[in-house]
């Protein structure tokens, strides 16, 4: 971390990385882009390399970025001075459209509060081969491109549903859909951003996957972090 000479603040720096098929300037704004879904008071991005490679016989521009964002939890106040926020990482898919958990967004909205919320989506990352031969079938990737697509796009829609139902809260919640289990997802996030608490909603005991992993737990492994489960049914 790296302390700014902004009212005292205190700015995060990492690198990410970020290609396109058009231009190197695009390929920078779909870092941009990306890193502002979940990212909070973005201050600077700075070119640090850029390349040009060849994919499918045609070129791709990747470029990597330094970028700065503010880590600590003072927001300026509208009417004067500053604030101190708490933020609040939120785990949620299948019970994130739910009483429970808008219930919690509103109540501890009032108290200078920020919300991330990731929705970790399972979908097939590896080919499998077929048994009976040990090869991998013609179509194999397109058919795992298509069910990666297909389970980020639910994931989105449930988000921007979600966000929708919070009304003049949505502007308090940033969010993202990641494919992947709710651990790894919580770790992605966590490296470049910092939360006071992590809150997950899921399904009843019995129907719920994650508690049968014990997800709670684990999470706080891997956040060292203060840990509320909501347990709800999908449609609450």
């Amino acid at each position: 971390m790296t302390p700014t000479s902004a009212h005292g603040r205190v700015d995060k720096v990492i690198q990410i990385v970020a290609a396109s098929p058009v231009s190197w300037e695009d390929a920078a704004q779909n870092a941009v882009s990306e890193a502002a879904k979940s990212i909070r008071d973005l201050s600077a991005a700075r070119v640090l390399e850029r390349d040009l490679t060849m994919a499918n016989d045609a070129p791709l521009y990747r470029i990597k970025l330094q970028v700065a964002f503010q880590v600590d939890r003072g927001r300026a106040n509208p009417t004067g001075g500053a604030v101190q926020v708490r933020r609040y990482l939120i785990v949620a898919n299948r019970t994130l459209a739910n009483t429970k958990l808008t219930d919690f967004i509103t109540t501890h909205a009032d108290n200078q509060a920020e919300f991330h919320v990731i929705v970790p989506q399972t979908a097939p990352s590896v080919l499998h081969a077929d048994p009976a031969t040990g090869l991998i079938g013609p179509g194999a990737h397109t058919l795992v491109a298509e069910s990666r697509a297909a389970a980020r796009e639910e994931g989105e829609h449930r988000l921007a549903t979600f966000r929708e139902a919070l009304g003049d809260l949505g502007h308090q919640v940033t969010g993202e859909v990641i494919l992947g289990d709710p651990t790894t997802a919580a770790r992605t996030v966590m490296a470049r951003s910092s939360f006071d608490e992590v809150i997950i909603s899921t399904l009843p005991a019995g129907a719920s996957r994650w508690l049968k992993l014990d997800l709670p737990s684990r999470l706080q492994r891997v956040c060292n972090l203060p840990v509320t489960t909501l347990v709800q049914r999908e449609s609450d």
